[in-house]
């Protein structure tokens, strides 16, 4: 697909894949992110990737001073839109992360897991191993540092938020929202199905990247016994 370039108010522009999540769209947002970066684009300050679009923020006033007679959404996007064609003829293959993530789905550790098992007719341990078949794309990074939005579920095993969402919930907690999973990376209040527990960090400040997962990576989830939950853990001193 042909992306399409909007403002994005004053200081930015938006490159816009239209309404898809699939991982092709992807490949080609991280591409011609990377393709930009490589650049370094005068006035450019950041780029933003998302579920399908890459915003481009820059710097307003460089730009008026630096080329007093051109438009700074004109200029820019005259810049990329170049850069935008030939990354996407070249159809770059960004090399994609296999992750493998241990999951402890005890019941103390997955509140939701036993209904949401019956909801959908499985019993607990068929839930766990269909839902542990699947490979996850991580499609986008937020909410809260390091927290990885990845699908996509099938829609057999697919499930809303809860209507009510928690105020509490552990770091590490593994939850199904919709046709997405995700991981908690901190303690925080939210919404989503909790299903088990991870004993990786997903966000370390002090590391470099202080994420564990990016965008781009594929994920699948093993079970783990509590014991070795336990062994494995991670987060024992924020607990």
């Amino acid at each position: 697909m042909q992306p399409q370039i909007h403002p994005l108010g004053d200081y930015g522009l938006l490159i816009d894949w239209g309404d898809r999540l699939d991982a092709e769209t992807q490949q080609q947002i991280l591409a011609c992110g990377q393709a930009l970066q490589h650049r370094q684009l005068p006035g450019v300050l950041d780029l933003i990737p998302a579920y399908s679009s890459l915003a481009v923020l820059f710097d307003l006033a460089f730009l008026l001073k630096n080329f007093p007679q051109q438009l700074p959404y004109t200029l820019i996007k005259s810049w990329i839109e170049p850069i935008l064609a030939d990354c996407l003829h070249q159809k770059t293959s960004m090399g994609t992360r296999h992750m493998a993530i241990p999951v402890c789905f005890a019941a103390p550790f997955a509140p939701d897991l036993a209904e949401l098992a019956a909801q959908k007719n499985y019993t607990v341990a068929a839930f766990i191993q269909e839902y542990c078949a699947q490979a996850y794309q991580v499609y986008l990074i937020g909410f809260l540092p390091g927290f990885a939005y990845m699908g996509m579920l099938p829609p057999h095993l697919a499930t809303p938020r809860k209507a009510n969402p928690r105020t509490h919930i552990p770091a590490g907690s593994v939850g199904i929202a919709g046709a997405q999973t995700g991981i908690y990376p901190l303690e925080s209040p939210g919404g989503w199905q909790l299903i088990g527990r991870t004993p990786w960090r997903m966000f370390t400040p002090e590391k470099e990247p202080p994420v564990r997962l990016q965008m781009g990576d594929e994920v699948r989830f093993y079970p783990i016994s509590e014991s070795e939950f336990l062994t494995q853990n991670e987060h024992t001193d924020r607990e």
